[in-house]
């Protein structure tokens, strides 16, 4: 397979310089905590070379918890994919978590496997970009570890936030009848995906945009915290699709969810440029990284009208309703459609 228009990539693998079998991995550690101090917040401090960073939630707070890796081959190329971009993408996948429960990021810690010869610089460039996205989300890479390995290049990133004691979105929060909604734009990543397989330069700024969502996903921090804000009990990021993060949610609520072709948020070209397979990459593609909740239908036009314009927009897509499974209608109260398969999950 040809490689993606290395003109499009800035800073991409392999500028050279020396490897990390060559530099060490004492050289190697002393240099990412640089980085990681360089750019942290309170949550940070007083680390001293201590073997564990110590945190306590603030009080009347809880403590949220989660961890994603993004493994070469598997979640990225990179010929795709710079490695400042990766260490941004690491960190925005990882923290979708913490969006899709209402938290607030506070802190993180990476781990990363590479070979020998992976080059230090790249490893370097992994680092900053991580940091930089935690900066943005107010949070603070604490510690980590590296590993050597015969094999594809892996980065494991474990975030940490609070959430208001006994508070937090949940997928089981939600009741028959409630109106489920997404935020943001639907399937970019997924047709940026494409692009990428189809290894040619994007033909506008939409494709651009389409590739961007797949490199680079959206953080969804300041949704997931005003949704908890407005008292919106059941919610959850996502990460693997909009139909199978639909039936995880009508599953934990004891329910079945209906969704409703065309209500789905998605750039208009979508359905022009991908013909009959538009559906599959809006509703199975993955890696949105959006949020979907499920609101009481006397609540749903409250949210709406009361919702930031600075915020990633909310749509009204579904319900919940009696019985199991996901159910796609071209419309509301309108005809079945064929469920696309996702394409998101592993071991598939």
């Amino acid at each position: 397979m040809p490689a993606f228009p290395r003109a499009l990539l800035r800073n991409g693998f392999g500028a050279g310089g020396p490897t990390l079998a060559e530099v060490g991995e004492r050289a190697l550690l002393e240099r990412l905590i640089e980085i990681a101090e360089a750019g942290a917040g309170p949550a940070g401090e007083d680390r001293n070379g201590d073997d564990a960073a110590v945190w306590r939630p603030p009080p009347g707070h809880d403590l949220a918890v989660s961890i994603d890796a993004v493994v070469e081959d598997v979640d990225f190329r990179r010929d795709w994919i710079s490695p400042r971009q990766l260490g941004r993408k690491a960190f925005a996948v990882a923290v979708s978590d913490l969006a899709g429960m209402g938290a607030q990021a506070v802190n993180c810690v990476a781990t990363l496997c590479a070979r020998g010869s992976e080059q230090f610089e790249d490893v370097i460039e992994i680092q900053r970009g991580l940091c930089e996205a935690a900066a943005s989300c107010g949070c603070a890479l604490i510690g980590g570890d590296v590993s050597a390995i015969d094999g594809p290049l892996v980065i494991d990133v474990c975030v940490t936030g609070s959430l208001p004691a006994g508070r937090a979105l949940r997928r089981s929060s939600g009741r028959e009848g409630d109106v489920l909604m997404v935020s943001g734009v639907l399937g970019r990543a997924a047709a940026g995906l494409r692009l990428l397989r189809e290894s040619r330069a994007p033909a506008d700024l939409l494709e651009t945009r389409w590739i961007e969502a797949q490199l680079q996903p959206p953080s969804r921090l300041a949704e997931g915290r005003r949704l908890l804000d407005a008292g919106v009990l059941c919610g959850g990021d996502v990460s693997d699709g909009l139909l199978l993060d639909a039936a995880r949610t009508a599953r934990a609520c004891g329910c079945a969810a209906e969704l409703w072709a065309d209500s789905l948020p998605v750039d208009a070209p979508l359905r022009d440029r991908f013909g009959g397979e538009w559906l599959e990459l809006a509703g199975g593609g993955g890696e949105d990284f959006e949020l979907l909740v499920a609101v009481a239908q006397q609540d749903a036009m409250r949210l709406l009208t009361g919702w930031p314009a600075e915020l990633a927009p909310l749509t009204a897509v579904g319900m919940l309703r009696a019985g199991s499974g996901v159910q796609l209608l071209d419309r509301r109260d309108g005809t079945p459609l064929a469920t696309p398969a996702s394409a998101a999950e592993h071991f598939t």
